[in-house]
């Protein structure tokens, strides 16, 4: 899976989170993941959501050092391609 199908899948999971402050259609990957209006509840049912959708599994670890949507987008890339 490349990063502008990632990318493109994740704003559609990220437009069914209605608390989110930041315009979905306007997310880059350099925008920090707290910009988007998240609290501490949401960004997991954010996670459970991602997990699910694109099959993979998160440890809260690998949660805490994503700072940026890039950082996201790169950890799903490399748990989809193997």
């Amino acid at each position: 899976m490349n990063r502008e199908e990632i990318t493109s899948r994740l704003k559609a999971l990220l437009k069914k989170q209605s608390q989110l402050k930041a315009d979905v259609d306007a997310i880059q990957e350099e925008m920090k993941i707290d910009q988007l209006g998240f609290d501490s509840i949401s960004i997991l049912d954010f996670m459970y959501d991602v997990e699910d959708h694109f099959k993979v599994q998160t440890e809260v670890a690998d949660l805490v050092k994503m700072e940026k949507v890039r950082d996201l987008i790169d950890y799903i890339a490399g748990k989809t391609a193997a």
